[in-house]
C-alpha cells in the first residue's frame, strides 16, 4: 500500500514537469498549460476526485472565457460569460458558494438561464431582470469526469446599482429678507451606491460649493442608504423669485433626479436716478427720475439738493428751473423707502455754460529780460479754447490758459486772450506788460488856474513800480499839507499815478513855478510845472466885440431901406 502511494506521487510529478502542473497539498490544483494557453484549471475534491490521469491535450476541459467583475442596475439584464473547451463533466453556477443548478433552464431561478450553445460550449449566466438580490459573487464550475478534473473559474462579483428616490427638498417654498441666513434639507433614499447631492443656484446658474453639509445614514437592507445634504446659505435681491435646486445622481441614473425650492425675497429698494435732458445747458430746466426694484414695491420717495432735503416733494420725479454755471456738479439724490429699509442713489448736475472770467487779468511787471506769465483764468463747461493776441492784432502768438513772455522794450504792451466755447459768445481780457524802471512825468510843463477860486495842478506819472513818494515844492519850499489851502488828490493809473494838488481860495502869489518830485524803488524823476493866471478880461473883450456885431446885423436886417 505504501509503495502504490509512492507511485501515485511520482507519476503526478512527472506529470507537473510534462505539462506544467503545480500540485497543492491541500488537494486543489491549477493547471496551465505549456502550449500558451493562458487559462486557468482550478481542481477540487468536490468535483469528481482528487487524482489525476493523463491524457492529450483535446481532452482536457478547459475554459475559453471566464466570468469578470460586472456592475448591473436593477431592472436591467446581466449577463456573465462561461465558454468551456472539451467540456467532460457537468456546469453549474454558483451564487455566494451556492450551487444553483446544472439545467440551462435553473429550476427554482425563474431569472437566471445559462444561455448559448452546447456545440460553442458557452454556458453563460444571464439574469434578467436584475434585483438588488442579485448582488454577490458568482463561479462557473465544471465537474470532473472519466478521469478529466474538475475546473473552475476565476470569482466574478456582480454589483447591483439601485437608482434613489426622487430627492424630497425642505421647506417647499420660503419667504425671507435679503441678508438673513436660511437652512435648507435635501434628502434622497434608497440608492446604492450612496447617491450625490449637489445644490443649484439658479439665479445665478453655477453650482454652491460652499455651505453645505453630507449625512449618509445606512438603510435597513444594510446595502442602500440614505443621504441628507443640508445647505446653508445668505440669499440676496437676484434669488427674488428663483429657485435653489437640488440634484441626486448615482450609477444607478443616466441622468439627475431634481427637486427645487421657490424663494421669495424681501429686500429693500435698490435706486437709480437720470438727468434729463443729458445735455444740460445753463439756462434750461433739469429733470431728475427716480426709479426703484423692492420687494414690497410699496415705496415712498424723499428729495436731497447737496445733501440737504426738498421739502414737499415727495413723487418719482424732481426739477431744478433755469439751472445755472452755480449749479454745475450739484448732487441730487433720491431716498426710497419701504417696510424693509431704505435705498439712496444720487445724480450729478453737469451744466453746460460758456466763458467767464473767473478773476480778470492782470497787468504783470518786471526788469528786462525776465520771463513772466500772462493768465487768462476762464471758468466753461465744456473747457475752453484759449488763444493770446497783441491787442489790435489778429496774429495768435499762443494758446493755453498761460502765456510767457521775456519782457523788453519789444515785448512790451498790451495783450489780449480770447476765451471760446462753440455754441456761446467769446469772452477777451486785457493785460499790459509793464518794464520795471524809474518813473516819467507826462503832466503839461504849463497849467492854468482862476484866481479866487480853486485851482488845480496835475502831476501825472508812469511808474513801474508805483511811486513811492510824490513831492511837491514851490519856491523851494515843500508845501505844508497841513494848511487847509491845499490838499492833494492821487488816482492810481494802468501804469503810474495821477498826483493833483488842489489850492482853495487862490491869490496872486499863488501863481508861479512848482516842482513834482516822483520817487520809486529806481529812481526819482522831477519836473517843474508853472500855474499860470487865467486871463478873464480877454475873453470878456472878445465876448463884448461879437455881441456888438450880432446886434448891428440884426438892425440892418430890421430896418427898412429908403427909395
Amino acid at each position: 500500500m505504501f509503495a502504490w502511494w509512492i507511485s501515485w506521487w511520482l507519476l503526478v510529478a512527472w506529470a507537473c514537469v510534462g505539462l506544467g502542473v503545480s500540485v497543492s497539498v491541500g488537494g486543489v490544483v491549477e493547471a496551465g498549460w505549456s502550449s500558451g494557453s493562458h487559462e486557468d484549471i482550478e481542481v477540487g475534491p468536490g468535483m469528481g476526485g482528487s487524482a489525476v490521469e493523463m491524457q492529450g491535450l483535446e481532452s482536457v476541459q478547459r475554459f475559453a472565457t471566464q466570468p469578470t467583475p460586472q456592475t448591473a442596475v436593477v431592472g436591467s439584464t446581466a449577463v456573465l460569460p462561461c465558454r468551456v473547451i472539451n467540456k467532460m463533466g457537468h456546469l453549474q453556477w454558483t451564487k455566494n458558494g451556492f450551487g444553483l443548478g446544472t439545467e440551462r433552464d435553473l429550476f427554482g431561478f425563474s431569472r437566471y438561464s445559462m444561455i448559448g450553445s452546447d456545440d460553442e460550449g458557452d454556458y453563460s449566466l444571464r439574469i434578467r431582470p436584475v434585483l438588488l438580490a442579485d448582488d454577490g459573487v458568482y463561479q462557473c464550475q465544471v465537474s470532473a469526469s472519466a478521469g478529466v478534473p474538475g475546473i473552475r473559474s476565476h470569482p466574478a462579483r456582480l454589483t447591483v446599482y439601485v437608482p434613489p428616490d426622487p430627492p424630497v427638498l425642505t421647506p417647499p417654498a420660503l419667504t425671507t429678507t435679503a441678508g438673513d441666513s436660511i437652512t435648507l434639507t435635501c434628502r434622497s433614499s434608497g440608492g446604492r451606491p450612496a447617491p450625490e447631492i449637489q445644490w443649484l443656484d439658479d439665479s445665478q446658474r453655477e453650482t454652491i460649493l460652499t455651505g453645505t453639509t453630507v449625512e449618509t445614514q445606512p438603510l435597513e437592507d444594510g446595502k442602500r442608504v440614505r443621504v441628507v445634504s443640508t445647505l446653508t446659505f445668505t440669499p440676496h435681491r437676484s434669488h427674488h423669485n428663483a429657485t435653489i435646486t437640488c440634484l441626486t445622481s448615482n450609477q444607478a441614473l443616466s441622468s439627475p433626479l431634481s427637486s427645487t425650492v421657490k424663494l421669495s425675497v424681501l429686500f429693500k429698494p435698490e435706486v437709480r436716478v437720470e438727468v434729463r435732458p443729458q445735455h444740460l445747458v445753463e439756462g434750461g430746466d433739469a429733470t431728475f427720475l427716480c426709479s426703484a426694484i423692492a420687494n414690497p414695491p410699496a415705496l415712498s420717495y424723499r428729495w436731497y439738493h447737496n445733501s440737504q432735503p426738498v421739502h414737499n416733494h415727495t413723487s418719482k420725479t424732481f426739477m431744478l428751473h433755469q439751472v445755472t454755471r452755480h449749479h454745475h456738479r450739484d448732487s441730487v439724490a433720491c431716498e426710497v423707502t419701504n417696510s424693509v429699509g431704505s435705498g439712496k442713489a444720487s445724480a450729478e448736475v453737469m451744466v453746460q455754460y460758456g466763458p467767464q472770467f473767473r478773476t480778470l487779468p492782470r497787468d504783470v511787471m518786471a526788469e528786462r529780460g525776465k520771463r513772466v506769465s500772462l493768465t487768462c483764468d476762464v471758468d466753461s463747461n465744456p473747457p475752453s479754447s484759449i488763444v493770446w493776441l497783441r491787442a489790435g492784432s489778429h496774429k495768435i502768438l499762443g494758446s493755453g490758459r498761460e502765456f510767457v513772455v521775456v519782457v523788453g522794450a519789444r515785448t512790451a504792451g498790451e495783450y489780449e486772450c480770447v476765451a471760446r466755447v462753440r455754441g456761446f459768445p467769446e469772452v477777451r481780457g486785457r493785460v499790459h506788460v509793464l518794464v520795471k524802471g524809474p518813473p516819467t512825468i507826462v503832466s503839461a510843463g504849463r497849467q492854468e488856474g482862476r484866481r479866487g477860486g480853486t485851482v488845480s495842478l496835475e502831476c501825472s506819472t508812469v511808474s513801474v513800480p508805483s511811486p513811492i513818494r510824490v513831492t511837491w515844492t514851490y519856491n523851494g519850499r515843500e508845501i505844508d499839507l497841513s494848511d487847509p489851502r491845499y490838499e492833494v488828490v492821487q488816482d492810481r493809473q494802468d501804469a503810474g499815478l495821477r498826483n493833483t494838488l488842489l489850492i482853495h481860495h487862490s491869490d496872486t502869489q499863488d501863481f508861479g513855478a512848482y516842482n513834482c518830485s516822483v520817487v520809486n524803488e529806481y529812481g526819482v524823476a522831477r519836473k517843474m510845472i508853472r500855474l499860470q493866471e487865467e486871463k478873464v478880461v480877454v475873453a470878456v473883450v472878445v465876448v463884448g466885440v461879437v455881441m456888438v456885431v450880432v446886434v448891428a446885423a440884426a438892425a440892418a436886417v430890421l430896418v427898412p431901406s429908403s427909395s
